[in-house]
């Protein structure tokens, strides 16, 4: 596993932010309808909710643990690794 990778990972082990759960049974629920990780993502931010919500507070205060920003690629692959775990 990359360096940046773990420390995405450290990010979401310790959110400093209320709502992470929720936003994670969000996507996760839309991808047990049959949706793609990239679909469900899009239509949970879109609706503007306390998921949607929860996630623009999480990105602005994780964007100041890292001294060089990640891919957002990387960061979405982590985001639904947790997403998917609630599907278990």
């Amino acid at each position: 596993m990359s360096t940046e990778r773990q420390s995405i990972k450290a990010v979401y082990a310790d959110p400093q932010v209320d709502g992470m759960e929720d936003l994670y049974q969000a996507i996760a629920s839309k991808m047990s309808l049959q949706q793609n990780f990239e679909q469900a993502y899009a239509e949970v931010i879109a609706s503007g909710y306390k998921a949607a919500k929860t996630w623009i507070r999480f990105c602005v205060k994780s964007s100041s643990r890292f001294q060089t920003q990640p891919k957002k690629e990387d960061f979405l692959a982590v985001l639904e690794q947790h997403c998917r775990q609630r599907m278990e």
